[in-house]
């Protein structure tokens, strides 16, 4: 049986990757709203391109990962992890120049860190 844990970090991917679809869909709009304007336009809607695959990309990977986390699979958690991690050096170094906001998000890190060590979460990844 699946963790609870696990099944809303998977429903969270989820929500990632539909917010990070619709942003690919808007700044794909936008940009290609801006192409006809002028020679900036016609640079706005290269970076504009570039910033849609970019979103687009992430979106189908936190799809991958939810599909990892929902079916158990070893590398799911692994990713969750280094992700985690990651994000954990990320805030810390935030929280280093001022930002107070990160505290949160190292706390949500350490959240996640702490249960996908617990061994039942293990044990789910490993069957």
């Amino acid at each position: 049986m699946r963790p609870t844990g696990v099944t809303v970090l998977g429903m969270l991917q989820i929500i990632a990757g539909i917010l990070l679809a619709i942003f690919a869909v808007m700044v794909g709009t936008m940009s290609g709203m801006m192409g006809g304007f002028s020679y900036f336009g016609a640079m706005a809607s290269v970076v504009g391109g570039a910033i849609t695959a970019v979103f687009a990309v992430l979106s189908a990977f936190s799809f991958l990962i939810a599909s990892a986390l929902f079916s158990g699979k070893k590398w799911g958690r692994t990713i969750v992890i280094v992700f985690s991690v990651v994000n954990l050096v990320m805030e810390a170094a935030s929280m280093m120049v001022g930002n107070v906001f990160a505290i949160a998000g190292i706390m949500l890190d350490g959240i996640v860190l702490y249960y996908m060590w617990r061994p039942h979460v293990i044990a789910y990844f490993t069957k």
